[in-house]
């Protein structure tokens, strides 16, 4: 069973994290380029999804700069697919910014789920 929990504290924290790029991209873009807005709203969100990730979701409350590494590594290569996703979206439709943050936030979740589940969050053994 903690499983479920971990998965339902990981959608619930996914919401967050979530409002908070969508919120901050929303505010951004209309000031500056969207590459740039992107990149700041995910910036953001990582910083809010760390947090709730290692105290919250996966209950990891021992220090370990490894930890921080392993998700500052796969937050950067997430931003890297979220913007390039985005980009491409946009370049095909432009003005269809709802379609791209959907598209960019799904597949940007499941890899970070995945990488943090597995590898940056995983049980010591």
């Amino acid at each position: 069973m903690p499983h479920r929990k971990e998965m339902l504290r990981f959608c619930i924290a996914g919401g967050i994290i979530t409002a908070t790029d969508f919120s901050i991209y929303y505010v951004l873009f209309h000031f500056l380029p969207f590459n740039i807005a992107k990149g700041i709203s995910f910036a953001s969100a990582g910083i809010v999804g760390y947090l709730l990730s290692k105290y919250w979701t996966f209950k990891k409350n021992k220090p370990s700069f490894t930890e921080i590494l392993r998700y500052a590594s796969i937050n950067l290569l997430a931003l890297a697919i979220n913007v390039f996703i985005n980009d491409h979206i946009l370049s095909q439709w432009p003005g269809e910014i709802f379609i791209a943050l959907i598209i960019t936030t799904l597949v940007t979740g499941l890899f970070t789920f995945i990488c943090f589940k597995w590898w940056v969050f995983r049980p010591l053994k």
